[in-house]
Formats: structure tokens, C-alpha cells, sequence
């Protein structure tokens, strides 16, 4: 215990001499701890808001959409377009295909919205009642639409709760119009806050109408661009992806070696998707905390030769009055430790703080395991044990006689 008070006192002295090689080597082991730790949390977090999302995004889910569709940060983005998915293609993928709870269509239309001199540019989505109950949306004010106004094409729509504030404010809107495009339709509810879904969607900024108000009225077309799929089970999830992409290729004439003109998608695509960014995002967090360790390794071990250099007269003393070999290797190793627990407990504290910043700022879980912390800081002082250890053994080996010829 002597021993370490002494060593301890020793280190402090040596840090007050040398600040600045001090400081810049407790930055390199400090930056990569935080760099290491910022990832995980960030990286941990955003594949947990991921699996809530699929939640939001409805049970056991598999889209098709028509044309070429790929995912890109977490949005659908159409590569091709298609006019080949039919309404009566939803009743047939109902029938023929098992574990099916329900086939909902939907045509996904941009249109400028109006409303005296409020113009808003955003996505309408022309479904059935099926819809609501699939995406769990709740009604905050009036009602969605019922299926006589879906029968009758009624000129009505839901708002999303962004999208009434925008046109109303704090103003009722229930029963007054908007027009979307040329079209005037009549408000008759708008919903709770929902948020962005996986495809990276804002539903709050969405507006729901009945599917033939947006094929007939607002478009004037014969097809949808999308039928949403709710599975039985999760297991049957592959099998109902691979019937579904069979059928419609057998409903579209599509020769073998012939590409889809459509995309299958379950939540899990999406998910993994997502995740890929994230784990490329996570693997440059981790060779940047990689290098950070690698810098401050080096530093560690420049300023611990130096220091050796500096200190010969005293180590040669030490020697000379009954210092031993391994006295002279603990000291040094348990001041490049000292750095390095030094670093890490710094690069500790500033990861948590901007993680919990990152987290709240950005609204994702706060996900840190305690293993990690165990592990980033194990890795730190480790670090610094190593790059101590040469510098630690050219000081033991100093004898009285050669720091005698120093003086």
C-alpha cells in the first residue's frame, strides 16, 4: 500500500511536469472510449426503435408495391413504376393464398394540397376501413370514413395530425374542405399522433381518403400501387412472400428470367435494411475508436520512453540504495495504467452524456449493456499496459553505473 502511495505521488509529479504530452496522450485513450461507447449506444438504439417501429407498422406485415422499389435510409424509393397491380388481384391473393388474415389495397398518390392561401405538398393515401385497424390509427377528432362514402367515391378525407395543424391550427376542421389538387373534399376527422413508421414515413403529414375517391376522382386510374398483407403468423411470413411473388407473376405474364414488376416486402426487409446502414455506420464508429487507441497508445508509449530518458539519474539512484528490478517495472507500468484509466474514465463519462444527448435528441433508446462499459474500459487500461511494458522494461534495466555516467 506504501509502495502505491508512493508510486502515486510520483505519477501526479510527473503529470504536473509534463502537462501538455500528459493531456494529448489521456485524449487518445479518452477519444476512443467515447467514440467506441457513442457507437454502441447509438448503434444499439436505432435497432431498437427499429423492432418498435414494425409494431406501429402492423402484425406480421408484407407490402407489395408495384414497380422496381428498393429501401434506402429506411425510405421506399420506386427505381421503376407500374400500372399491372389490379384491385381484383387483392380478392385473388386472398383466396388462393393460406394463413391470410386480410389483403387491403391502397393507391398512394403526391398532390399539392390547398386551403385558402396554404399550400402543402404531401401524400394521400386512397384505402378502405381495413386500413385504419391494420395500422392502428385513432381517430382524435370526428371519424374515418364508413363504407358508404367508400362505395360512392365521397369527395372525403382523415387528416394526419400535422396536416390540420398546418391548414387549421387551433381551429375546428372537422366539416370544412380542402382541395387536394382541384378536387374540394370535406374533412371529416383527423387522427392521433402516429409518427415516422419503418419505410421512414411521417404518418402525421399523410391524408387517408376511400380508394375509389383517389383511382376515380383524383387520378382517373384503373389500378392500385399497393396491397398491404397481414399474415397469420410470423413463421408463415417467407412462405406467403413466395406464393404472393409466384401468383402475381403468373397474373402478369411474366416469363421466367423476366423481371418482377412489382416488389414484395415484409418488415423484416426493411428491418434488415435499416440495420445494414446502421451496422456500416457502427463499423466506421469502431476503426475510428480503433486509430483513436492506436494514437493514444503511441502516445502513452512516446512520452513514457521520454520520461524514462529524463528520469535515469533518479532511477540509477533508486537502484544504487536497494530498488529492485520489479519495483522499477511496476512503477512505470502502473503510470502508463494511470494514464490510460485516466483516458477512459474521461472518454466514459463524455460517451454516456452523449448518448443520453443523442438519445433524447434524436428519440431513440437509450441502449447501453454494461458489458460494453466493462469492455471499453478493460480495452482502455489494457492499452495502456502494453504500451507501457517497453518503456517499463528499458527502466528496469538502468543500473547505477549508467546513470552515473548521465552525471
Amino acid at each position: 500500500m506504501r509502495k502505491f502511495q508512493n508510486n502515486l505521488k510520483v505519477i501526479i509529479r510527473i503529470f504536473k511536469e509534463h502537462k501538455l504530452r500528459s493531456a494529448l496522450s489521456i485524449l487518445g485513450i479518452a477519444f476512443g472510449t467515447f467514440a467506441l461507447i457513442t457507437m454502441v449506444s447509438f448503434s444499439e438504439g436505432m435497432k431498437e426503435k427499429n423492432k418498435r417501429e414494425i409494431e406501429k407498422f402492423g402484425k406480421n406485415p408484407i407490402i407489395v408495391k408495384s414497380g422496381k422499389v428498393f429501401v434506402r435510409r429506411g425510405r421506399q424509393r420506386a427505381i421503376t413504376t407500374s400500372t399491372t397491380l389490379k384491385l381484383k388481384e387483392v380478392k385473388i391473393i386472398k383466396q388462393q393464398i393460406p394463413y391470410i388474415e386480410r389483403a387491403i389495397p391502397a393507391f398512394t398518390i403526391d398532390y399539392p394540397i390547398r386551403r385558402k392561401n396554404i399550400t402543402v405538398f404531401t401524400t394521400i393515401i386512397g384505402t378502405t376501413q381495413e386500413y385504419a385497424e391494420y395500422r392502428h390509427l385513432a381517430v382524435k377528432e370526428g371519424r374515418f370514413f364508413n363504407t358508404n362514402e367508400e362505395k360512392s367515391a365521397g369527395k372525403v378525407v382523415v387528416l394526419g395530425k400535422k396536416i390540420a395543424e398546418k391548414f387549421f391550427g387551433n381551429e375546428d376542421p372537422i366539416g370544412k374542405n380542402i382541395l387536394v389538387f382541384r378536387v374540394p373534399c370535406k374533412v371529416i376527422g383527423v387522427l392521433e399522433e402516429k409518427g415516422v413508421d419503418l419505410a421512414g414515413i411521417d404518418q402525421d403529414l399523410l391524408i387517408y381518403t376511400p380508394l375509389k375517391t383517389a383511382m376515380r376522382r383524383l387520378s382517373n386510374v384503373d389500378y392500385i400501387n399497393t396491397i398491404y398483407i397481414e399474415v397469420d403468423k410470423k413463421e408463415n411470413i417467407p412462405f406467403v412472400k413466395r406464393e404472393v411473388t409466384k401468383l402475381l407473376r403468373k397474373l402478369h405474364h411474366i416469363k421466367p428470367g423476366e423481371r418482377n414488376d412489382f416488389t414484395v416486402l415484409s418488415a423484416d426487409d426493411i428491418l434488415r435494411m435499416q440495420n445494414e446502414a446502421v451496422r456500416i455506420f457502427t463499423v466506421l464508429g469502431y476503426i475510428s475508436a480503433a486509430i483513436s487507441f492506436l494514437i493514444g497508445g503511441v502516445g502513452i508509449l512516446s512520452i513514457m520512453i521520454l520520461i524514462v530518458n529524463e528520469r535515469i539519474e533518479e532511477i540509477g539512484i533508486r537502484r544504487a540504495v536497494g530498488a529492485k528490478k520489479t519495483d522499477i517495472l511496476i512503477q512505470f507500468i502502473t503510470e502508463s495504467a494511470f494514464v490510460s484509466f485516466t483516458g477512459a474514465v474521461l472518454g466514459i463519462l463524455l460517451g454516456l452524456l452523449v448518448s443520453g444527448l443523442l438519445s433524447v435528441g434524436m428519440n431513440i433508446p437509450f441502449n447501453l449493456y454494461l458489458t460494453y462499459l466493462i469492455f471499453t474500459f478493460l480495452s482502455s487500461i489494457s492499452i495502456g499496459i502494453i504500451a507501457g511494458i517497453y518503456p517499463a522494461v528499458k527502466a528496469s534495466n538502468i543500473t547505477p553505473v549508467s546513470a552515473l555516467r548521465r552525471i
